[in-house]
């Protein structure tokens, strides 16, 4: 990996870090000149000017960044570049420009919003036929900066001080991961709170294996096979509202994944993506480690998504009499009907007559007590309530109240996470590495 470290603030830790950088990047819109006693002898250098371009302020040997201007009359070795901060065009429109431009590299840095505005920059990296770095900004673009090679780029950017960019790593992040880190993420839409990113890292940080866990939030699959294929991502987790529509982009599923009709864990192998579930084995190893033995037990599940099939599967593979309802009561129906359980009307249901309550919808304390499909205030002592939400909830605090057990998400959440990386990696994790990070 080629780096070139853009100079975002000075403090006490700068010089460190761009001694080990291959080049530094000195942008007009930060600084005025070239900091004095920052540089290393022999090493490149850019200097990118945003707004009129001074020639006077080019140090000798170095390239200069010229944006979409004409290129000055200067010695210098020149890149151009473009920006569009609210989008990424296709890539037969992106193509065009960057060849019109009269730099010896061509540069493009896009707003990529969804997985298909990724491939998109991979496109454009196959057809442009010049010298050119290729970048996707905001969270969703840190692939692009840590695949330098898949998209043939000359080098790629990463911050010292500050960011200078949306999505930028810093340069200590980009040395630690090497030339082709394990990368590995989850995929979802509106998932800017999980906190898987956190667990992954400590794991990969436990077991000594470079690599980074991104969060790939996404309006769509829309090429997600492609995406998963073409950058070489190990594995993606997978979350809300996709743990069922994943399933038409794999090559096959496990047998849970199968029968459970959700796919929660991707692996890629050999060109070849499979589907798992590893939130049955979280939701069944959370329950066991709070000594929650659930055969025979009457159950109640609120809510209708993946993580609600993955339940009425465990409940229905243990021989319980479960109860499911929710918003949704076509979900309801569907989900209850294929695992032989009662679909209820929400507000319909007399809480007490069950032994737990496990809550797969995504209500916490920023909703209201009334949007529950049940009254949590008739939860009885003595009840076993399982929140698979992160955190405290209106449904633990009345738990507590109550004095019932309670089986908490963040359990849950480490133990698949323990599974989905021994899929990724081969290598088994202690829970407390995990659960600790959560």
């Amino acid at each position: 990996m080629r780096i070139c470290a853009s100079l975002g603030s000075v403090d006490d830790t700068v010089s460190e870090d761009l001694r080990n950088a291959d080049m530094i990047e000195i942008r007009t819109d930060i600084f005025d000149t070239v900091p004095a006693g920052l540089l290393v002898e022999g090493q490149e250098g850019i200097i990118t000017f945003r707004g009129r371009i001074i020639r006077s302020m080019i140090p000798d040997g170095w390239t200069a960044d010229i944006g979409t201007e004409e290129r000055p009359d200067v010695k210098n070795k020149v890149i151009s570049s473009y920006h569009d901060f609210e989008r990424t065009p296709c890539a037969d429109d992106i193509v065009p420009i960057l060849e019109r431009m009269d730099g010896d590299v061509v540069k493009g840095a896009f707003s990529v919003n969804e997985i298909k505005d990724v491939m998109t920059l991979l496109d454009v990296s196959r057809k442009i036929r010049r010298d050119h770095v290729i970048i996707g900004m905001n969270e969703l673009g840190k692939i692009t900066r840590i695949r330098q090679r898949t998209l043939g780029n000359g080098f790629t950017f990463a911050y010292v001080g500050e960011p200078t960019a949306p999505g930028q790593l810093s340069v200590k992040e980009m040395l630690e991961l090497g030339d082709h880190p394990v990368i590995t993420g989850i995929i979802g839409s509106g998932i800017s709170y999980t906190r898987s990113p956190k667990m992954h890292d400590a794991a990969f940080s436990y077991s000594g294996i470079g690599g980074k866990y991104l969060v790939f939030d996404t309006p769509s699959l829309d090429r997600i096979d492609e995406f998963v294929l073409n950058y070489e991502i190990q594995g993606v987790n997978v979350t809300k509202p996709y743990k069922t529509d994943i399933v038409e982009f794999v090559d096959e599923c496990d047998k849970v994944s199968g029968s459970v009709g959700a796919v929660n864990t991707v692996v890629n192998k050999n060109g070849k993506l499979k589907g798992y579930n590893t939130d049955v084995y979280g939701i069944e190893k959370a329950l066991e480690m709070n000594s929650v033995d659930v055969k025979g037990m009457r159950a109640l599940i609120l809510g209708s998504g993946g993580v609600a099939r993955s339940c009425a599967y465990l409940l229905s593979e243990k021989g319980c009499d479960a109860t499911i309802t929710g918003r949704n009561q076509e979900t309801v129906r569907r989900i209850a009907s294929e695992f032989s359980a009662e679909g209820r009307e929400r507000t319909s249901v007399a809480v007490k007559g069950y032994d737990i309550i496990m809550n797969c919808t995504p209500l916490n304390k920023s909703n209201d007590v009334s949007e529950y499909p049940i009254r949590i205030d008739q939860i009885d002592r003595g009840q076993i309530i399982f929140d698979l939400v992160y955190g405290d909830t209106h449904l633990t605090d009345v738990a507590k109240e109550r004095e019932c057990v309670i089986v908490r998400g963040e359990d849950m959440l480490a133990h698949q996470g323990i599974r989905s990386f021994e899929l990724f990696t081969s290598e088994k994790i202690p829970f407390d590495v995990m659960r600790d990070a959560v």
